[in-house]
């Protein structure tokens, strides 16, 4: 079964809206873990029912992804999605999708997807959060 990531503020109360979210929607969550990331956090979980779990979490006001994308951190500079972009390009790896999903303290956290996971894992490096 394919994880959900979900990067919410790093704050009291995001596991409880969270999981509210799915309950009232009649998801079971299967396994849940959470990782704070400075003044964010990172929460990834399974579900019953991943297609469904992702469109509520979302409807909800979440950021949330599903397990096929990376979420990368990057500088929040000019230029760094270009390097990352390029980086893919010169290797021949398709992105089929890219989401900036915050921009905070000097850094913009990406989801990105691409047609080869494993070779997007290597070309991301050390950028790689969740």
């Amino acid at each position: 079964m394919n994880r959900i990531v979900v990067i919410a503020k790093n704050e009291v109360g995001v596991i409880a809206d969270i999981s509210r979210a799915l309950a009232d929607a009649g998801i079971n969550i299967e396994t849940i873990s959470a990782e704070g990331i400075d003044d964010h956090g990172a929460v990834t979980l399974t579900t019953d029912s991943q297609d469904a779990a992702l469109r509520v979490l979302t409807d909800a006001g979440f950021k949330a992804v599903s397990d096929d994308s990376l979420v990368l951190r990057l500088p929040d500079e000019p230029g760094a999605l270009a390097q990352l972009a390029e980086r893919f390009k010169q290797a021949g790896v398709n992105i089929q999708s890219l989401h900036i999903l915050e921009r905070q303290a000097g850094h913009t956290l990406v989801a990105l997807a691409a047609e080869d996971r494993a070779k997007a894992e290597e070309l991301a490096g050390g950028e790689s959060v969740v």
